[in-house]
């Protein structure tokens, strides 16, 4: 009888050691998902100081002849933007056009 009682605690210790493992796992698993969730995002942000008449096209509602105006827009103001609603000085951008591209957008 002692040796049933004891092999049943060390399989209930094992079965207790595993699901702690398995919750850690799972935990830092979704950190690291995280982190990199933030990481790809920022990535993913295409930088209005340096993006080519190319890649501002690729921005949902602009087409080649707004992203050309972001650029010589980017000229008149010595090369950089200062802030993301400097593009409403750009003609065919109003705030539903840069509330849309924004989160796409970095400086």
């Amino acid at each position: 009888m002692k040796r049933t009682a004891r092999l049943l605690l060390v399989c209930l210790i094992f079965v207790l050691l595993a699901a702690s493992h398995s919750v850690l796992a799972a935990k830092t698993t979704k950190a690291v998902a995280g982190q990199a969730g933030v990481t790809s995002q920022k990535a993913s942000q295409l930088n209005l100081n340096t993006a080519s008449v190319d890649q501002l096209a690729q921005l949902p509602g602009i087409g080649p002849k707004t992203a050309a105006a972001i650029v010589n827009k980017r000229t008149e103001l010595g090369g950089k933007f200062n802030s993301l609603d400097q593009l409403l000085e750009v003609k065919g951008i109003g705030q539903k056009k840069l509330d849309k591209i924004k989160p796409s957008l970095s400086l």
